[in-house]
């Protein structure tokens, strides 16, 4: 079931994937990620060695922004190593859906967390950072991952399905 939760600012040190054609994404993603699970000792100032994430905005608006960022969570940017790369998330609002089991349940997931999102009255900020937080990885036949899809909190009075309950 999903549920909205709040998440303060996030540093990843890793790598940037960038993908001329989308469809390569599903081919050079786990790439990235196996490389860095291999490099992770080279991350200063790691804060959860068991967990991956994965970000990326869904309508960019420059060519920086482009592209699938797969990191380590740190408490602090110092050093970065070679071919790798930072970025910082800003806190944000997020609908949240955990999937367990083959990577081919996924893309359903999303489908189910987008339809509970309209249904329930939260946008999705397609401008702003979406995450998916692995906390098992490597064999697409068994993942565990949250998928985090942005919006923001909604005011209850103007929600009427939850004016209802009330």
């Amino acid at each position: 079931m999903p549920t909205i939760k709040e998440i303060g600012e996030m540093k990843l040190v890793g790598f940037r994937v960038f993908c001329e054609e989308g469809g390569q994404y599903i081919h050079e993603i786990p790439k990235a990620a196996a490389e860095l699970d291999k490099r992770r000792n080279e991350i200063c100032h790691l804060l959860s060695p068991e967990c991956q994430i994965g970000a990326f905005i869904i309508q960019t608006s420059s060519i920086e922004e482009d592209g699938y960022w797969v990191g380590f969570p740190v408490r602090e940017i110092e050093h970065v190593p070679d071919e790798m790369t930072s970025l910082i998330i800003p806190s944000q609002t997020y609908a949240s859906l955990h999937v367990e089991g083959s990577n081919d349940k996924i893309r359903p997931a999303y489908e189910q967390l987008h339809a509970w999102m309209q249904k329930h009255h939260y946008p999705r900020l397609l401008h702003k950072w979406h995450l998916e937080k692995y906390t098992m990885w490597g064999n697409k036949q068994n993942v565990e991952v949250e998928l985090l899809d942005t919006t923001e909190r909604q005011d209850p009075a103007k929600n009427d399905e939850y004016s209802k309950k009330i």
